[in-house]
């Protein structure tokens, strides 16, 4: 079902009933030495500049502008963050605004709480995150507080590389979802993303399936145990999952500690992602038996005049920074799809100086 710009899937109606008032977006930010390795992710202008990708997404969605650099890390074909529609969606509406470091290794210049003091470490290694239940604990802490203050929650990510480490989680918890995670990139290189995956679990010594924090501790990273902790803390009010493959991934990851059907929880993400062809978002719920609705923003950069912007119809990034959940949340409130494609080309414009 189709209606104003989004999407239905699951159910997802009657879900969308609940948002109404003044919601709270989230970032969850996080860093993985596995993007580093060359070739695995779009995010940042190289690897060595990945660490900047959430200081500078949370600067730009909270500020309009970077302050960490003394100018927008863009890619050398400009193509913009999505991190530019979150922000163009904050400028169209009234939600409150969090910002959570689950383990960065720079921090945003703009106001937020810590929950992790550790980046994650390249999960080749099989020793990702060593800090895992304590971030799940902070996290609680601080969903709590965030949903004693909010209507609902749209939980967000910043994490170059996330969907590498979320491959990694669903395999070590014995799912054979080998090539279903999605990619920054317009070819997904899932061939490379399998063997890092592969190597992680071998030097972890994961022969079996392993529990969600076993998981996450040896091949995965510090957003999912935010994610998770953020929700158990939130657990009175209506939360949107804001992204991809990855935030599905939260969900099974979710769904192996709890009754995740004692949640109201959905998934939100841009029709860019869910209509991936080198990725499974459904496919990941389906085998995973996570049964929640599914919303898209179905936002298109067609009309652009921009080539930065119309990469996105061509593969390209595709969703990140909560930009897809953001953008169903605000058009459920209202704002019409045309209304974020307009200003999204406006922003662009300013930031390139045209």
């Amino acid at each position: 079902m189709v209606v104003d710009g989004i999407s239905y899937f699951n159910g997802a109606e009657k879900f969308a009933e609940k948002i109404r008032g003044q919601g709270s977006y989230v970032l969850l930010m996080g860093n993985t030495d596995t993007a580093l390795i060359p070739g695995i992710t779009a995010a940042g202008i190289s690897p060595e500049m990945t660490p900047y990708t959430p200081p500078l997404d949370a600067e730009l969605v909270h500020t309009g502008r970077i302050l960490t650099l003394g100018e927008m890390a863009l890619t050398p074909e400009f193509i913009p963050t999505p991190g530019l529609i979150t922000r163009a969606v904050i400028t169209l509406s009234d939600f409150r605004e969090f910002y959570v470091d689950a383990g960065i290794s720079i921090s945003p210049l703009i106001p937020h709480f810590r929950v992790g003091n550790i980046s994650g470490k390249d999960i080749r290694t099989g020793k990702a995150v060593s800090n895992v239940r304590e971030i799940i604990e902070n996290a609680k802490k601080v969903g709590a507080v965030l949903a004693s203050e909010s209507e609902y929650l749209v939980i967000g990510e910043s994490i170059a590389a996330g969907t590498t480490t979320a491959l990694g989680v669903l395999l070590a918890m014995g799912q054979s979802m080998d090539g279903y995670t999605s990619s920054s990139l317009k070819v997904n290189p899932q061939s490379l993303k399998s063997s890092v995956a592969l190597e992680g679990l071998r030097n972890a010594g994961i022969t079996q399936p392993v529990d969600p924090v076993r998981a996450i501790e040896a091949v995965g990273d510090p957003m999912m145990a935010g994610a998770l902790g953020l929700i158990l803390g939130a657990k009175n009010v209506p939360i949107i999952l804001a992204g991809g493959t990855q935030m599905a991934t939260v969900a099974v990851l979710l769904s192996k500690l709890v009754d995740i059907r004692s949640f109201d929880i959905a998934l939100a993400t841009t029709r860019w992602v869910a209509k991936d062809s080198s990725s499974n978002l459904f496919g990941i719920l389906e085998q995973g038996n996570v049964e929640i609705p599914v919303m898209t923003a179905d936002l298109s950069f067609a009309r652009s005049k921009f080539d930065g912007l119309k990469a996105y119809e061509n593969g390209h990034v595709k969703e990140g920074v909560g930009a897809g959940g953001i953008s169903v949340a605000a058009m459920l409130k209202g704002i019409r799809k045309e209304q974020i494609e307009d200003t999204v080309e406006f922003m662009y414009s300013k930031m390139i100086g045209q």
